[in-house]
């Protein structure tokens, strides 16, 4: 049932998004399909179903915005934040190697950066705009994989290297941040009404979060210069 609901909100709510054309409605809309199976699986105190549910509406959300991208791109470039910039900033990084994508030095301080806000935004909106700030990035990520897609010589090879694996890294790391934090939060409001959390916060996914997140900069770190002249190769 939750699998159903989840592949029907995806599927509406891209295809709103596209319909009304307003930039931030994407993100919000996008966040707004399975945040409510999110609180509801963290407030019961089932982390496990809460995170893996999470990283399959991811997957569904990629999908979603790479048909529709590839299906109308001009829309997607218009209702995607950053779609484009970040487009024309990974392509420059692929054929010439400069950029911030190579170089730890430059984006090291935007990933932490990010992650802060995230952990922020968790606590304080127990996970919500979090949520909504994630959707943001993940879209115009799937936006440049359908890009790249369109514009390479080697389609095939480039929807295989498109997705790095490092970003993979770090979304798992940001979905178990986020089921940790909200459970803070949620004990967080509990002692603020005077009352006695129910719940220990959960360590387990807190580690596993800041762990993915670091072996997302170490694998960036190592593999990014590899990757930029196989992404080279898809692109001709």
């Amino acid at each position: 049932m939750i699998l159903i609901f989840l592949v029907i909100g995806v599927i509406l709510s891209t295809t709103a998004s596209f319909i009304f054309g307003v930039p931030w409605l994407m993100p919000i809309l996008g966040a707004a399909v399975p945040y409510p199976i999110f609180f509801l699986q963290v407030r019961r105190q089932q982390y496990k179903s809460a995170f893996w549910w999470m990283l399959l509406w991811g997957v569904l959300q990629s999908i979603a915005v790479i048909v529709a991208t590839a299906i109308a791109p001009e829309t997607a470039a218009k209702v995607i934040l950053r779609g484009q910039s970040y487009t024309t900033e990974m392509l420059h990084w692929i054929r010439t190697g400069e950029g911030m994508e190579g170089s730890l030095n430059l984006f090291l301080p935007d990933h932490l950066l990010h992650y802060g806000i995230f952990c922020i935004l968790c606590v304080v909106t127990l996970s919500s705009m979090a949520l909504i700030f994630g959707t943001w990035m993940l879209n115009y990520m799937n936006f440049y994989v359908a890009e790249l897609v369109k514009v390479s010589a080697k389609p095939w090879l480039a929807a295989i290297l498109g997705w790095y694996p490092w970003s993979l890294l770090r979304i798992i790391g940001f979905i178990a941040t986020g089921v940790a934090l909200a459970a803070l939060g949620l004990n967080l409001v509990t002692r603020i009404r005077g009352e006695v959390p129910k719940s220990p916060f959960p360590k387990t996914y807190m580690l596993i979060g800041i762990g993915f997140v670091i072996a997302d900069i170490v694998v960036k770190a190592v593999l990014a210069p590899i990757w930029q002249k196989l992404l080279l190769s898809a692109l001709g």
